[in-house]
C-alpha cells in the first residue's frame, strides 16, 4: 500500500471499493488452489468481470521451499487458462539459467521485463522491444523452453521479430544458444520480419549462415 501511495495510486479508495485486496505473503491460505478459486468465484459474484493477481516470488521464498513454490506456479498457470483470471508473477532478474528456464516454461504466455516481452504465436515465440546484455539471459531461456515445448511433430520454429527495435551482440547470441537444442535435434528455427537494422545485423553476424537457422525479410 506504501508503494501505490508513492505513485499516486489511490489504493485505499480501491481497498473500500473492493477492487483491491492485499494478502500477506505469511497467510497460507494464499497457496492453496481451492482458496484462489472460491476467492475468483465470490469476486466474479460481485460483479467484477475477471481478477489479476500480482505476486513476488522472492517474497514467496522466503515462507515457501522453492519446489513447492513451483508446483504452486504451475497450477496457478493451469487456473489463467480456464478461468477469468491473469497473474502477474514477479522475478528477480538475476535468476539462475536452470531456474530461469523453469520459470519460462511455467509461464507459457510469455515474460515482460523492463526492456523486452515475449509472447507465444502459433508455431513459436514472438520477441519486441530490446534485447541486450542486461535481458539476454532470459530471452536465452524463454526461447530453450519454447522450443523444447514445441510438439506436433512441427519442426519449424518461428520467432517473429517484427516487434524488436533493437538487438546487440549478446542479443544475437541469445538467439542462436536459446535454439540450438532444437537446432540440434534437426529443427529449423525462422527469424521472421525483423526491421532493417535487426536484420542487417543478423546478416552481418552471420546467423543466417548457422546450421538450422533461415532469415526471413520484413
Amino acid at each position: 500500500m506504501g508503494s501505490l501511495r508513492g505513485t499516486g495510486i489511490a489504493g485505499d479508495e480501491a481497498v473500500q471499493r473492493g477492487q483491491l485486496q492485499v494478502f500477506s505473503a505469511g497467510d497460507r491460505r494464499v497457496y492453496d488452489q481451492a482458496w484462489q478459486m472460491s476467492l475468483l468465484d465470490e469476486a466474479l459474484a460481485d460483479g467484477f468481470p475477471a481478477v489479476r493477481w500480482s505476486a513476488e516470488a522472492d517474497t514467496a521464498w522466503s515462507v515457501l521451499p522453492r519446489a513447492l513454490h513451483a508446483d504452486i506456479e504451475w497450477a496457478t498457470d493451469d487456473l489463467c487458462h480456464t478461468r477469468p483470471v491473469s497473474v502477474l508473477c514477479q522475478y528477480p532478474a538475476a535468476l539462475q539459467e536452470t531456474t530461469m528456464e523453469t520459470v519460462c516454461a511455467m509461464h507459457t504466455d510469455g515474460l515482460r521485463g523492463s526492456l523486452v516481452r515475449t509472447s507465444p504465436i502459433p508455431g513459436g515465440m514472438a520477441i519486441a522491444g530490446e534485447v541486450d546484455g542486461t535481458n539476454a539471459g532470459m530471452v536465452h531461456s524463454a526461447l530453450a523452453a519454447q522450443s523444447a515445448a514445441t510438439t506436433g511433430g512441427v519442426t519449424t520454429f518461428v520467432v517473429e521479430l517484427s516487434g524488436l527495435d533493437f538487438l546487440d551482440l549478446a542479443g544475437a547470441r541469445a538467439l542462436v544458444t536459446g535454439t540450438a537444442a532444437h537446432r540440434a535435434a534437426g529443427g529449423v528455427v525462422c527469424l521472421r520480419a525483423a526491421r532493417p537494422p535487426v536484420d542487417r545485423l543478423l546478416r552481418l553476424l552471420g546467423v543466417d549462415r548457422f546450421d538450422g537457422f533461415r532469415v526471413e525479410g520484413a
